[in-house]
C-alpha cells in the first residue's frame, strides 16, 4: 500500500511529456548525464525533443516543450564543458524526480585518455613535455567547446523549425561570485535570464523574472560576509544565498542594476514567512505604506541611531571644555595678570628692584598656598 500511495504521489507532480518523434537524421553527442549518476551514453536530437541512451540502454527522453531553460557552459575556465536543462514540469530518472539534468564532458579525463602511454611517466616531465601536456590540453578543450556548440546550434536549429521557442544562455564569468546557495559553497554565475551553479551538485538555478525583490541581510563593516534573500513574485517563495563575501557587494549591485531588480540592505536577518504572510493578508496596506521601504528604514533607523550617538558624544566634549574653563579661580588670574604687569614693566625697572617684587611676589605666593591648606585642614 505505501508503494503504491508513492507511486501516486510521483504521478500527481510528474507532467506527462509529448512522446519524442525520432529523427532520422538525428544529431548525436556523446555524453555523460547528471553528475552523480556518471552514466556515460549518446544524446540525441530530434524534432521534438531530446534522448538520452545509455550504455545499459535505459532511456531519458526531454520533450522541447518541456524546457525551461537551456545552458551551454564552455570548459575555459571549468573542467567540465556542459549543456543544461532546467525543466518547467519534474521527470522521473530512476525512482527520482528532477527538473535539472546535466549532460557533460571532462576535458582532463580526455587529455589522460588520448595520452595513456605517457601517463606513467608524467613525474618524469621536463619543461618541454609540461608544455607540450599543456598545449594538448588547450586544443582539447577547443575542440570539445565547438563539438558541444555545434550541437547547441543543432538543438537550436530544430526547435526554430519545429516553432519551439528554447534559446540557450552561456553564463558570464566575469561577473562570477561565491555563496552558499546549500551546504556549501559554490560559484554562481549570472546569465542573461538566471543565477546558476551548474558545476556543483545539486544544482541551482533562479529564474529573474521571478524575482521582486533581492535584499541584503547582514550587511555590516564588522561582517567578512553577508546572505542574499530572493523573494519571489509569488509572495510565497525565497531562496536565500549565505556566506557571500563582503567585497562581492558592489559587483552584485551593479548587476542587479543592469538586469532591473530592485535590491535593498539591513544589518538583520529577516523571518520572511511572517513577512509574506503579513503582506498577502492586506496587500494595498502593504502598497500604501511604501512597498518595501520598510526594508531601507532599518538601515535608517540604523544611521539615525549613530548619528544620536555622534551629538551626544559632541555635547559630553562642549560640557568637558565649560567645566574646565570653569576650574579657573579668580586667584589664577590674577596672578597671571601681575606676572605679565610684571614683565611688561619689567623693562623700566633697575635689577635690585626687579629682585625685590619677585621676592614679595613669592612671599605672597607662599602665604596663599598657606590659607589654603589652613582652609583644607
Amino acid at each position: 500500500m505505501k508503494q503504491v500511495e508513492r507511486e501516486r504521489e510521483q504521478n500527481i507532480s510528474l507532467a506527462k511529456q509529448e512522446q519524442i518523434i525520432i529523427n532520422k537524421g538525428k544529431r548525436i553527442l556523446i555524453v555523460r548525464t547528471s553528475r552523480r549518476e556518471e552514466q556515460p551514453g549518446v544524446l540525441e536530437a530530434h524534432n521534438n525533443g531530446l534522448r538520452f541512451t545509455s550504455q545499459q540502454n535505459d532511456k531519458i527522453d526531454i520533450a522541447y516543450s518541456n524546457i525551461k531553460h537551456g545552458f551551454f557552459q564552455p570548459c575555459d575556465d571549468e573542467l567540465i564543458v556542459l549543456v543544461h536543462f532546467n525543466l518547467h514540469n519534474n521527470i522521473l530518472i530512476g525512482n527520482k524526480k528532477v527538473n535539472n539534468i546535466q549532460f557533460y564532458q571532462e576535458a582532463g579525463s580526455l587529455v589522460d585518455d588520448l595520452d595513456t602511454n605517457k601517463r606513467k611517466k608524467f613525474m618524469n616531465m621536463n619543461e618541454q613535455e609540461e608544455l607540450e601536456q599543456e598545449e594538448r590540453e588547450r586544443e582539447l578543450r577547443v575542440k570539445l567547446n565547438a563539438r558541444f556548440k555545434r550541437f547547441v546550434d543543432s538543438i537550436s536549429e530544430l526547435c526554430s523549425q519545429n516553432k519551439y521557442s528554447l534559446e540557450f544562455d552561456i553564463p558570464y564569468n566575469d561577473l562570477a561570485f561565491y555563496g552558499a546557495p546549500n551546504k556549501g559553497i559554490v560559484k554562481l554565475m549570472p546569465t542573461v535570464n538566471c543565477l546558476v551553479n551548474l558545476t556543483e551538485f545539486p544544482f541551482f538555478v533562479i529564474t529573474l523574472d521571478d524575482v521582486e525583490i533581492v535584499h541584503f541581510e547582514r550587511v555590516q563593516f564588522s561582517i567578512k560576509n553577508f546572505d542574499m534573500v530572493f523573494v519571489y513574485k509569488d509572495f510565497h517563495t525565497t531562496k536565500r544565498i549565505c556566506s557571500i563575501p563582503r567585497e562581492s557587494l558592489d559587483n552584485i549591485k551593479d548587476w542587479l542594476d543592469q538586469v532591473d531588480i530592485l535590491f535593498s540592505e539591513g544589518v538583520m536577518s529577516l523571518n520572511w514567512n511572517p513577512v509574506l504572510a503579513e503582506i498577502r493578508f492586506d496587500f494595498k496596506k502593504f502598497l500604501e505604506e511604501g512597498g518595501w521601504a520598510f526594508l531601507r528604514d532599518d538601515k535608517s533607523d540604523n544611521n539615525e541611531e549613530d548619528s544620536e550617538d555622534d551629538s551626544a558624544f559632541e555635547v559630553s566634549g562642549d560640557v568637558v571644555e565649560e567645566s574646565s574653563e570653569d576650574d579657573y579661580s579668580d586667584e589664577d588670574e590674577e596672578d597671571d595678570t601681575s606676572e605679565y604687569s610684571d614683565e611688561e614693566v619689567s623693562e623700566n625697572l633697575s635689577w635690585d628692584e626687579q629682585e625685590r617684587r619677585a621676592a614679595e611676589a613669592d612671599k605672597k605666593h607662599m602665604q596663599k598656598q598657606a590659607l589654603k591648606r589652613g582652609h583644607k585642614d
